[in-house]
């Protein structure tokens, strides 16, 4: 600003408090200030808590109640706090396994087709606004992936769909799950978008077994009474060299976070990069992953595997690709307008105005970060204050035990007004613990996300 616009400025700050005093006087006489509440602004300190883990196992919860289909190829154990799936493919065909699993659930909960639906159109109305019942749009989209599915997954989906479908057609919200309904249903993250994720790997130069600990912290829409938080499922798909762990809800076939048998972690992550969605022709990124996980041991091969795919999918996405030698994120453009597809290490340049001081973690959240790509991270409050938390309570930490990971990525306050980790709409926290081969996990319950959660130990992976 130059100096006359300084003076000009000062001049008329004068006047106005000239006016305003003189108006004090004649106009103001017996007013009283309004009540008002304290301030809320609290010093950046009081924002955290010490979550104490030191020598606490994650708990290993019991198993209430086991369903199994009639021809054993599924098997639910109902727990405490999930679902604990396992579908074996070596007892019969895909489509076996889709309505093996579809009458497992039904055993296993009653109101699985109600409870589905209703959280299906709590998606679809948070995606879209104003659709007043015409939900063809969204049926088109459903129908584009499915028909661009390899054939294995187009029968699973049918199977389960031939096994869990009531008498009823098309979308239509009446507490009946249709196939349409059920086609949609594993496609959300493809078609309905919507998520607000963060991940961190720590290398195992920088650990004290010398193993990786890779987490992922996913957020959803919880549903309106968290009702998300009553399905926790872990699936543990059994197809020998094909076989993988799936963290995810009830029949859900997709992948959102999952570790095959080689220790391979997929998790993706939404990104606002801005490019126009485009679903005729595309196919599903999600399952995509799975096919990754079925047939890749390596997170480089996974990673090459996404980026030769970049232009096939419906819209730009990250995923964290680790194993226990090496961490990536594919940072996956599917058109030119948001920069060129990178797998990202630590020794990637980042955009501008970025920063990450230590080559032993990896971070992404809902961003890209390569330099060059599109920038949602560093002028995006959502964004930056993630990246930001996760540099100040991680990097520079060495000899860093999983007891000591999880009390960083635990330590904020849920009653904070800043942005944070582990939001208010956190589905779940996973740790993959390279040095057991082993998963534990934070599953938000129905009450919401807590200060001070405990963990649940979710078995090995290999």
């Amino acid at each position: 600003m130059g100096m006359k616009r300084i003076i000009a400025a000062a001049a008329a700050l004068a006047v106005s408090a000239a006016v305003m005093c003189s108006c004090g006087r004649n106009g103001y006489e017996g007013f009283v200030i309004p009540e008002q509440g304290e301030s809320t602004l609290k010093p950046v300190d009081d924002i955290y808590i010490r979550n104490d883990y030191s020598g606490i196992a994650p708990t290993k919860e019991k198993t209430i109640r086991t369903v199994r289909s009639a021809d054993g190829i599924c098997v639910i154990g109902c727990k405490e706090s999930y679902y604990d799936v396992t579908l074996d493919y070596t007892k019969g065909s895909f489509y076996d396994a889709g309505a093996a699993y579809a009458e497992a659930i039904k055993l296993a909960r009653e109101d699985y087709p109600s409870f589905s639906e209703g959280y299906l159109y709590e998606n679809v109305r948070a995606a879209f606004n104003g659709m007043d019942g015409d939900y063809s749009g969204l049926m088109k989209r459903a129908l584009n992936f499915y028909n661009n599915l390899d054939e294995d997954y187009r029968q699973e989906i049918d199977g389960f769909a031939d096994r869990m479908h009531g008498d009823s057609e098309g979308l239509k919200e009446d507490g009946i799950l249709s196939r349409e309904e059920i086609m949609l249903m594993q496609f959300i993250p493809d078609a309905l978008r919507g998520t607000a994720c963060s991940v961190i790997s720590a290398d195992g130069k920088t650990t004290a077994t010398g193993e990786r600990i890779s987490c992922r912290v996913l957020e959803w829409q919880l549903g309106s009474d968290n009702q998300l938080c009553s399905g926790h499922s872990v699936v543990h798909m059994k197809n020998g060299d094909k076989s993988f762990v799936s963290v995810t809800y009830l029949g859900f076939m997709t992948i959102l976070t999952a570790v095959n048998k080689d220790g391979l972690m997929l998790s993706e992550l939404d990104v606002g990069s801005g490019e126009k969605y485009v679903y005729d022709g595309r196919k599903s990124y999600t399952y995509d992953l799975r096919y990754a996980l079925e047939n890749f041991s390596t997170a480089r091969e996974a990673a090459e595997y996404l980026k030769a795919s970049a232009e096939k999918y419906p819209y730009s996405f990250n995923v964290m690709c680790t194993d226990r030698n090496e961490a990536l994120i594919a940072e996956v453009c599917s058109g030119s307008e948001c920069g060129n597809t990178v797998i990202r290490d630590s020794s990637t340049k980042l955009n501008r105005g970025l920063e990450w001081d230590d080559p032993d973690y990896i971070c992404a959240v809902n961003s890209f970060a390569a330099d060059g790509n599109t920038d949602q991270l560093v002028y995006n409050r959502q964004n930056i204050i993630r990246w930001n938390r996760f540099s100040e309570l991680f990097c520079g930490e060495k000899n860093i035990t999983v007891d000591r990971f999880k009390e960083l990525i635990t330590s904020e306050k849920t009653d904070n007004d800043f942005v944070r980790i582990r939001g208010g709409g956190m589905v779940h926290m996973v740790i993959a613990d390279y040095s057991e081969n082993s998963l534990q996990a934070i599953l938000t319950g129905t009450d919401g996300v807590t200060d001070s959660p405990g963990f649940i130990d979710l078995g090995r992976w290999d």
